[in-house]
């Protein structure tokens, strides 16, 4: 017995959530000759992020970034969401081929983790915590106890470690099974068009200059006329903006 039976079964669910996520993605990938694996991706600041699911198409270039994550307690929520916010919206600047990127959130995630993510433009789908303990509960294993229980963890634990391979299997498929038809039709609608032949309607423009005084400026607007116009008043006055408009 570890010495931690709730932190061992937490991770335990959290494992089986990842391979589940990635099982979903694998037969949608292939059917477009796509390929979808965890990888470590760099930043132009060379800074690297570890992302559970990275869909590559032929030419291996990342088209999507999915990061299944589980997590039990709120106080939780800020750190794992602002890693999300920081490595997906990074990677998404140093990559121009990345075209979405969702975080599949397991657990006990709070609305205003999930309005970060969402202000980041990551996609969400969630799988709450009580679907997770009624998954396990199915199980004959107890998975909603106390933060200062110590007597639940080791038993369930202990229920857990008795289940054969199959059923192990169907836990992690049923983990997942409420978002699983939301994430193929969300990862097929990128797949099925390249970008050029998507009839995209711009619903908002982000700007973010960086001078040489390392000064980070970022400009929102809900047209691309606005965003012309205020990047243009950033020029210095004697720089001809013709060419631009």
């Amino acid at each position: 017995m570890p010495p931690n039976p709730a932190s061992a079964l937490g991770e335990a669910a959290g494992k089986l959530f990842e391979a589940s996520v990635m099982q979903c993605l694998t037969p949608v990938v292939s059917d477009f000759k796509h390929t979808v694996s965890a990888s470590r991706l760099k930043n132009g600041s060379e800074n690297t992020y570890q992302i559970d699911a990275v869909v590559f198409d032929s030419e291996d270039r990342p088209i999507i970034i999915v990061d299944p994550k589980y997590i039990r307690y709120t106080k939780h929520n800020r750190d794992k969401a602002s890693w999300l916010c920081t490595a997906h919206y990074n990677l998404r600047k140093t990559y121009p081929t990345l075209r979405k990127s969702i975080a599949v959130l397991g657990g006990r995630w709070s609305k205003p983790s999930r309005s970060l993510l969402d202000s980041f433009g990551v996609e969400i789908l969630d799988v709450s915590f009580d679907h997770f303990c009624e998954v396990f509960s199915d199980h004959d294993v107890e998975f909603d106890w106390d933060e200062k229980d110590r007597e639940t963890p080791i038993t369930s634990l202990y229920e857990f470690q008795k289940l054969k391979s199959d059923q192990i299997n169907q836990i992690a498929q049923d983990l997942v099974a409420p978002v699983a038809a939301s994430l193929a039709d969300s990862v097929t609608q990128v797949l099925s068009t390249s970008l050029d032949e998507v009839p995209h309607h711009v619903e908002s423009v982000e700007i973010l200059v960086k001078t040489d005084q390392n000064e980070m400026l970022l400009r929102q607007h809900d047209n691309i006329r606005d965003a012309i116009v205020n990047l243009s008043s950033l020029l210095p006055t004697q720089t001809d903006i013709s060419d631009m408009i």
